[in-house]
């Protein structure tokens, strides 16, 4: 038997991370535009100097009706030069890796936050908010997809080493996966392999928009 220790290097699609300690993504709410700031700057610098191997940041907002202002944003080109810097910083810091980690809320947005109807697989009402969202159509979902390929690209584009799509604890790559919250008759509702197809999607638009590295 082979035994894997914490602080071996491992490689992960051609990208080298000195060791196995990983950062978790973490929702801070240091922002109420979306934006990144200093206090953003001064947290991911001292963890970058902690010995950490791969140090996600995040979660990103992919688009304004699936975020808050709370949180960080990608949906726009001008979210990237500061982002840069930052990134830039903490690869100074040392052989530090960093990925982005991508999210659309779906049904847990809150239209008093966004000023937008939230939307989801199916117009089943939200435990968490008490609303219940707008049913996807198909040009919502293309739409959602493009935002997801845009967030990766201005990530690359920014300096980060990897892209993270977050499809779990209920926001909306995982309401697609789920029964319970997508009850749609179409190619993305159904089977599991169709409630699979809106997420697989979207991490075949990233990698496109991305690139292969």
């Amino acid at each position: 038997m082979e035994f894997i220790k914490l602080f071996e290097p491992m490689t992960i699609h051609g990208l080298n991370i000195k060791n196995r300690i990983v950062m978790p993504s973490m929702g801070l709410a240091y922002t109420y535009n979306y934006t990144l700031n200093d206090r953003y700057v001064a947290f991911y610098r001292e963890r970058a100097r902690g010995g950490v191997g791969l140090l996600t940041i995040g979660p990103f907002g992919i688009d304004r009706a699936g975020s808050v202002p709370l949180m960080l944003g990608l949906f726009e080109d001008g979210f990237v030069p500061p982002l840069k810097r930052l990134i830039d910083e903490i690869h100074r810091e040392g052989d530090v890796k960093v990925a982005a980690q991508l999210l659309h809320m779906g049904r847990y947005s809150f239209s008093a936050l966004t000023g937008i109807t939230p939307m989801a697989p199916s117009a089943i009402r939200s435990k968490l908010t008490g609303e219940t969202p707008g049913e996807m159509t198909q040009k919502d979902i293309e739409e959602v997809q493009e935002a997801y390929a845009h967030a990766g690209r201005r990530a690359k584009e920014a300096g980060f080493d990897a892209v993270e799509i977050l499809a779990c604890t209920g926001y909306l790559i995982s309401q697609f996966l789920s029964p319970l919250t997508n009850q749609r008759a179409d190619e993305y509702g159904g089977d599991l392999s169709n409630r699979m197809r809106f997420g697989l999607e979207v991490c075949e638009a990233v990698r496109r928009a991305a690139g292969p590295n």
